[in-house]
């Protein structure tokens, strides 16, 4: 499949079928046969497997069940297909690296594998809602002051000029304007004006919004990212096939993006190991993404730290990053808030896993579920650019011990986690710098880690 004209034209020949009947008839069974198929069993005991011979057989899975299962498209209700050897030239042309950024911030965002040392592409901030303006703008200019950092998230806001933004509004069109703007001068302030935007734009909730607020003369860079979204499970829109379609005709990056849910549709983490596979696939037959993004998630706990959720990330990151040659950033979620000692341990033990299992991307995990409002401060996103650094130096079997000594010490909570601390209530919304009580709980955590074998430096 050559662009995305062919593809809108599988939208309108594939077989009609009934949502309900793609979910139930379609994707249910034949996730189930796969993972039968090819013996894809849990490991409780090994949050972070290393199997490279499982791994490939995942990756085998995932290849069966796209074929058998494709694509489901929400407007006309139709069943795209693919063959198997549309699949594998798709998996042949795969980009294997993205140009990101611009000018001294120009950074090729490429390939790992498991238990690779190369550092990979660190990705920080998130979409969280900011009450105030002037708080957005210290935390972007904090997550671009960490040197390693190679791109970023701009927060969303939730009102422009004192009125509440609502989707396909012209106050939504103006507040995902400013909320542009707010990144662009931060960046600037920060002395990185090149560093790439990722989220293009939080605040738009729907496509023409996003395709207006989009164009160069609002700031927009075709080296900055827009994530282009999927909707749960395997099915695409109109809204976001025309938005990819603005992309691709500027010459702009499109990350194909996915939230593949364990305890869905595909049952427990080793169906959801296939899904989250499966995406990445799908990213190319569907996208033409220039990298893939995916944010795995536990249905009903909405964090990535479970012992099952990490089991199942780790298979598919170690699946996709040895037979997948696509740039996949992996971004995940904790159930714990700002400035709690869960969140660390949280974020700690997913970063671990992510690292090691060879994910070319890894983002800085979204505290709080990502619905706290004002719920992000730099402070996490310094901690996310230590532990990934420090994770390169481990293989699979080391992060896997410590993964398992750090789910001692949440594994309990996850029902219940702390909602923690608001932006404002933990750092100075004035200086934009942390309060000293956080800064005090970081290093306590920080030494706590170090002491159960993460070589900080």
């Amino acid at each position: 499949m050559s662009n995305i004209l062919d593809v809108y034209e599988r939208t309108r020949t594939g077989p009609v079928m009934t949502e309900h009947d793609f979910d139930m008839k379609v994707f249910i069974p034949e996730i189930r046969k796969v993972v039968k198929k090819y013996c894809i069993a849990y490991d409780r005991k090994n949050p972070i497997p290393s199997d490279d011979v499982a791994a490939d057989n995942l990756y085998e899975a995932a290849l069966d069940f796209m074929t058998q299962v494709g694509v489901y498209c929400m407007d006309t209700s139709r069943h795209i297909q693919f063959t198997r050897e549309e699949i594998l030239r798709a998996v042949k042309d795969g980009p294997r690296t993205c140009l990101l950024g611009e000018g001294k911030e120009a950074k090729v965002f490429g390939l790992r594998k498991p238990d690779d040392r190369k550092i990979p592409y660190i990705l920080v901030g998130s979409g969280i809602v900011f009450t105030r303006e002037e708080n957005a703008t210290n935390v972007v200019e904090g997550y671009v002051s960490i040197p390693e950092v190679d791109c970023i998230n701009i927060p969303t806001l939730s009102k422009i000029r004192g009125i509440p933004v609502m989707a396909g509004t012209p106050a939504e069109f103006y507040a995902t304007i400013r909320g542009l703007r707010i990144g662009l001068e931060a960046i600037k302030r920060a002395g990185r004006p090149g560093l790439r935007i990722v989220n293009h734009h939080p605040t738009a909730a729907v496509a023409v919004t996003n395709i207006a607020a989009s164009a160069p003369q609002f700031g927009c860079r075709p080296t900055d990212a827009w994530l282009c979204g999927t909707i749960s499970e395997m099915k695409i829109s109109y809204e976001t096939l025309n938005k990819i379609a603005y992309l691709k005709a500027w010459g702009a990056n499109v990350a194909a993006e996915a939230g593949p849910m364990l305890g869905g549709y595909c049952g427990g983490p080793e169906g959801f190991s296939v899904l989250c596979t499966a995406y990445v696939l799908m990213g190319q037959l569907i996208h033409k993404g220039d990298y893939h993004h995916n944010f795995p998630f536990h249905f009903k706990h909405t964090t990535s730290a479970t012992r099952d959720t990490l089991w199942g990330i780790s298979m598919a990151i170690q699946a996709a990053s040895r037979n997948i040659p696509i740039p996949t950033m992996w971004a995940p979620y904790c159930a714990a808030g700002p400035m709690t000692k869960m969140y660390f341990y949280e974020a700690a033990a997913i970063l671990l896993a992510f690292t090691t299992s060879g994910a070319p991307g890894v983002m800085q995990p979204h505290p709080a579920k990502a619905v706290k409002i004002d719920g992000i401060t730099p402070m996490e996103a310094k901690f996310a650019a230590e532990v990934v650094h420090a994770a390169a130096k481990l293989d699979r079997a080391k992060a896997n011990e410590i993964v398992i000594g750090l789910l001692e010490k949440y594994e309990s909570d996850i029902e219940n986690p702390p909602s923690g601390s608001r932006y404002q209530e933990c750092f100075d919304p004035d200086t934009g710098k942390a309060s000293g009580e956080y800064i005090r709980l970081y290093d306590e955590v920080k030494d706590e880690l170090a002491q159960m074998g993460i070589p900080f430096d």
